[in-house]
Parts: C-alpha cells; sequence; structure tokens
C-alpha cells in the first residue's frame, strides 16, 4: 500500500513538472518555430518543390506530440475523395491513441496532425448531411475545447455565374462568406417557401473569421494563395499517385441550358422521357452518362474561359470565389431550380454540410465545383474537385494566425 501511494505521489509530481515546465517550454519552441516557418516560406519553383510523397506516412514523434489543447483548427469531411485530399496535405500524423482519447460523450473519430504551423483536427463525418455534420461539430469542443476554426473541405456543384455575369466553372473553388439553408421553409401547394425571418436566418461570421475574410480579398494574399494552391495542388497528385486528381480535360466541363433536362432523347429508347412535358423522367436516367441518353451538344451554353484557355492552348487556372454558399439535405439536380435560389438568394454553389457546422464553431467552407448542380451532374472531376478544394484549404491556413 505504501509502494503504491508513493509511486502515485511521483506520477503527480512527474504531471505537474510537464504542466508546468515542459508544456510552456513546448509551446515557446512552437512560437519561434511558427516565426521561421513565416521567414522562409518554401519557393515554389518546380526545382526547389517540397517532395511530398511519403508524407501521408509520417508519424511525429513522441518529443513533438502535442496537448489537446494545443489544437486549434478542425476539418470536416464527409467522403473518402475528400479525406484523401486533405490527408495528403498533412505534414505529419500524431497517432499515440492513448494520449488522444475522446471525452466522454464525443462519438467522433479524429485524425490529428499537424498542417503547416497548425495543429489539426481531421473529422471523419459518418456521411452527407447537415445533421451528422451538426453531431460532430456540438462534440468536438469536449475533446478539443480550443478550436478556433472550423474548415468543411471538400466538393459541391456551383451556380455557372456569379452575381449574374462572372463565371464559374468546373474545378474553380468557392469560399463562404456566409451560409444559406436553402431547404429551411414551408412546402406549400407548387412551391417551395423558405423561412427567411431574422430568427431564422444563420448568424454571420465571428469578428475574427471576417476579419481574416477581408485579409484573402487582398490582392497581395490573393496572390499569396493562388500560388499555393497550384503548390499543393500539386503535392496532393504526388501522394496520391496514379493521377487520380489530375484536371479531367475542357471536354468534360458541359454545361447545359438550365430547361433543358437530363433523360432519354432517342424516341425508341424511352416513350416517358421522349413525351414527358414537365419534370418526371424515368428512373433509368439517374444511372446514364449524357452520352447514353443522347443530350444534344448544341443545348451546351458557351463558356468564355474555356474557349480563351483552348485558344492560348492551356488549362484554365482556378478561380476562388467568395460568397453566399447554399446548404442543406437536399441535393440540388436541378437547373431551374439552382437559378432561381440562386437568382433569390444571391448564392454561388450548394453542398450539405456547412449549415450543420455553422451554428456550432468560427466556420468558412471550402470546396472545389465538381457539376453544375443540374440534372446532367456526375462524378467525372469529383476526384480533381477535392483536391482543388484541400489545396485551396492549405493555401487559407498559411494566411490564418490565430
Amino acid at each position: 500500500m505504501r509502494q503504491s501511494r508513493e509511486v502515485d505521489e511521483i506520477r503527480a509530481r512527474q504531471n505537474a513538472l510537464y504542466e508546468k515546465i515542459v508544456v510552456p517550454l513546448k509551446r515557446l519552441s512552437d512560437a519561434y518555430r511558427d516565426d521561421w516557418d513565416i521567414q522562409s516560406l518554401p519557393s515554389t519553383n518546380a526545382t526547389e518543390a517540397i517532395s511530398y510523397q511519403d508524407i501521408s506516412n509520417k508519424t511525429i514523434t513522441a518529443s513533438e506530440s502535442a496537448i489537446q489543447t494545443d489544437f486549434t483548427v478542425a476539418i470536416f469531411c464527409a467522403l473518402p475523395l475528400e479525406v484523401d485530399a486533405v490527408s495528403a496535405l498533412f505534414d505529419g500524423f500524431f497517432q499515440d491513441s492513448t494520449l488522444y482519447q475522446n471525452a466522454p460523450g464525443d462519438s467522433n473519430t479524429y485524425t490529428l496532425g499537424r498542417m503547416g504551423r497548425h495543429h489539426a483536427v481531421l473529422v471523419h463525418l459518418p456521411g452527407m448531411g447537415k445533421i451528422v455534420a451538426s453531431q460532430a461539430a456540438s462534440s468536438i469542443r469536449s475533446t478539443y475545447p480550443n478550436i478556433k476554426l472550423a474548415l468543411v473541405v471538400g466538393i459541391c456543384g456551383g451556380v455557372p455565374y456569379k452575381d449574374g455575369h462572372e463565371e464559374i466553372i468546373l474545378g474553380d473553388i468557392v469560399v463562404s462568406d456566409g451560409i444559406v439553408q436553402h431547404d429551411f421553409g414551408r412546402r406549400v401547394p407548387g412551391a417551395f417557401l423558405r423561412k427567411t425571418s431574422a430568427t431564422d436566418e444563420l448568424g454571420r461570421p465571428n469578428v475574427a473569421i471576417r476579419g481574416f475574410l477581408s485579409k484573402i480579398k487582398t490582392t497581395m494574399a490573393r496572390k499569396r494563395i493562388g500560388s499555393n494552391v497550384e503548390k499543393y495542388l500539386k503535392a496532393v497528385n504526388q501522394t496520391l499517385g496514379n493521377d487520380t486528381a489530375r484536371y479531367p480535360g475542357i471536354e468534360q466541363d458541359e454545361l447545359f441550358q438550365s430547361t433543358y433536362q437530363h433523360k432519354h432523347h432517342d424516341p425508341d429508347a424511352c416513350i416517358s422521357c421522349v413525351h414527358s412535358t414537365n419534370s418526371t423522367v424515368c428512373d433509368e436516367v439517374f444511372d446514364l452518362s449524357c452520352h447514353e441518353l443522347k443530350c444534344h451538344k448544341d443545348k451546351l451554353v458557351q463558356r468564355k474561359r474555356l474557349q480563351a484557355a483552348l485558344t492560348q492552348g492551356h488549362t484554365p487556372s482556378p478561380t476562388i470565389h467568395l460568397g453566399l454558399i447554399a446548404s442543406g439535405d437536399t441535393v440540388m439536380k436541378s437547373g431551374q431550380d439552382r437559378d432561381l435560389i440562386s437568382m433569390q438568394d444571391n448564392v454561388i454553389a450548394f453542398e450539405m454540410e456547412g449549415v450543420g457546422v455553422w451554428d456550432s464553431l468560427p466556420c468558412v467552407v471550402v470546396k472545389g465545383v465538381c457539376d453544375y448542380a443540374d440534372s446532367h451532374k456526375n462524378k467525372i472531376w469529383q476526384p480533381y474537385a477535392a483536391a482543388i478544394g484541400a489545396a485551396c484549404m492549405k493555401a487559407l491556413l498559411d494566411e490564418w494566425s490565430l
């Protein structure tokens, strides 16, 4: 019994020494290391680029370990391909399962690591939608109480024109400066009425997020971010290998007129589709491509940015668009509804998890555009969109200082 008490006393003294001496020294060391990182950012020259090939296998040693209060950034992903892209950009992982245990009642699944100068928590959502995202966001601070920035990262459907004139093309990136919950309202005969009163709307970002968004709108910041997005996109491809996240090609970027439906257009293929006068189509069309359904190319909308890139013989550079993002549990697959909601609420994209995180944590949604949120959507662009979204996320984290 006496020996047991002595052991307990020794452990208590060790813990006290660790908390009072080791932890403060470690934080001081991290602060200086952060300064060195800022002063010596790696060159974007291809011959001097950092090699990320084996970074996904890097485990941070015990001497570099962090405590749970050190983690200040949370990254939420719903799909495995989104997780793959984000994981490829971690600079190392903390894997001591005994040191990083969930608090009672926290059922989230986490991957812990370091991204740039930030200690980050990758949250593996069990599915898509606002409910699972909300549950995860409301639980995380019981385990990681110092989260100051939540990033919802992945893929989304884009509105073809921002403010009615600025083109958004596939492979562009959207960054939220606000969220609209587009599926919260009342269904009445022939219409859906979204609730828009002050008590029903989501609040605006906090002061820190608003200041951050103001910073990344500046010319100098946008130049740095653009350069780093290109660098980190190469890193994702290098780490994942097999050209997983390669740009699919200009010819794969097809925007159809919003009233032109994805359905059988051959009279011999499906009578119900061909003679349909409303939105009703057969179930088979959801598993078939535009080529298989014979969607007419003369219904495509000409895109100036794509035409310019073709003329100049290069791949169009991804553009980062800041604006309101529509979020909800409904997958948007209607060009007409997309345009109506975009016109009413001035949104630039549609996704499904942001609204769930927004009310619980200081949040920014960062997503790559993989389709036009219409009935012609497919999965061709998803790997590239996930990669470009992850690359932009890390470039934005380079600008985040809290």
